[in-house]
């Protein structure tokens, strides 16, 4: 029993080193077919790029002035790349050695030369380089608010080219606590409480409930490197009106009185939250057909009093009221009352439109109505 015991261990340890060698020969077989697998990927893509640059070989040998055609491109493009990188690198180093400015504003325009002349010996002890010279000059164009457009150059000579284009003031505010803003055709404005001698051409919007907190582009450009304020509430308008609409309208009624006709121009808009808009209309009674008065029937007078009664005569003013709504049938109705009115030689002082069917007018004191 003992001898069976013995031998059937032998045996079992026998079977098991069997094992393990069979498994670490199944182990090798695997390594060396994974080797073969990339090996024989490798030959494939080795055999395929040879056949492939004997295809374009034999392609370009084939058509040689098609190779050589080709050849001059590639290396044209080789010589362009490479000129245009050192070019780009020289172009760096150069600063403006002469300033040309070309704009519609000569005040402006004296302006910008100061501001680059200083630019330009900052840049020049500094030796900073020709980008961050334009990103100045930009910096310097884009904080002015009188101009619209600009453009800037600077050569490989050295001259820095600027052409601007002025924003076009065409209306003057007069808002709350006195404070006046002029508008430009974009409907920007564009300043702030100007000089008394300065834009007395322009159309005059009176709106004493408006109230604007604007600030120039210069003080906004220092107040966001000081990180005061932030970007969305740089220009504010505190208003029970809003503000686009307000100057649209005023820019639609001044464009339809001047479909009014010879002898009246605008002088004036007012508007408040209750009455709408108020026109004041300068006349020019010289332009307009009115009769004469006899000279047998009148006094005589002083030099001093026909020059008075003369400059009385040849011009005064009429305000009509316009309100908010139907703005161009209310003028339209206006063309026709003081054209009537001015067959009868007649001239209203005051003309109320701010009704749908009527419209009413005094005359030296005296109340009328005239309905349409």
């Amino acid at each position: 029993m003992n001898v069976s015991k013995k031998q059937r261990k032998v045996n079992l340890l026998a079977s098991q080193k069997l094992d393990l060698r069979s498994r670490k020969g199944t182990k090798k077989t695997k390594k060396t077919a994974s080797t073969k697998w990339y090996i024989i990927v490798l030959l494939h893509l080795y055999i395929s790029m040879k056949k492939i640059i004997q295809v374009v070989y034999h392609f370009f040998k084939s058509k040689p002035k098609f190779t050589y055609i080709l050849s001059l491109l590639t290396i044209s493009i080789i010589c362009i790349k490479s000129g245009v990188y050192f070019v780009d690198i020289y172009s760096e180093k150069i600063l403006p050695t002469q300033v040309q400015i070309e704009t519609d504003n000569k005040a402006i325009t004296n302006e910008l030369y100061i501001e680059i002349s200083k630019e330009i010996e900052k840049s020049r002890q500094n030796k900073e380089k020709r980008s961050d010279f334009i990103a100045k000059i930009n910096s310097i164009l884009s904080s002015t608010d009188l101009i619209d457009q600009y453009w800037i150059r600077l050569g490989l000579d050295g001259k820095l080219q600027i052409n601007a284009i002025m924003q076009i003031p065409i209306l003057l505010i007069e808002a709350k606590n006195g404070e006046r803003y002029v508008i430009s055709n974009n409907m920007k404005i564009i300043a702030k409480n100007p000089l008394p001698n300065e834009y007395t051409s322009l159309l005059k919007l009176d709106a004493p409930e408006l109230k604007i907190n604007w600030k120039s582009k210069n003080t906004n450009i220092k107040i966001k490197k000081n990180k005061k304020l932030d970007n969305n509430n740089l220009n504010e308008t505190n208003t029970p009106v809003n503000f686009i609409w307000l100057l649209t309208q005023t820019k639609f009624i001044n464009s339809e009185m001047l479909k009014l006709g010879k002898g009246y121009s605008l002088s004036k808009i007012s508007w408040d939250s209750n009455t709408g808009f108020t026109l004041k209309i300068n006349r020019n009674n010289s332009l307009l057909n009115n009769k004469i008065p006899d000279k047998n029937t009148e006094k005589p007078k002083t030099d001093s009093q026909n020059n008075s009664t003369l400059e009385k005569q040849d011009s005064d003013y009429l305000i009509a009221l316009v309100g908010e709504n139907n703005i161009k049938d209310k003028l339209e109705r206006l063309k026709i009352i003081l054209k009537e009115l001015g067959n009868k030689n007649i001239l209203p002082n005051k003309v109320d439109l701010d009704f749908t069917d009527k419209a009413s007018f005094k005359i030296q004191g005296a109340t009328s109505k005239l309905s349409q």
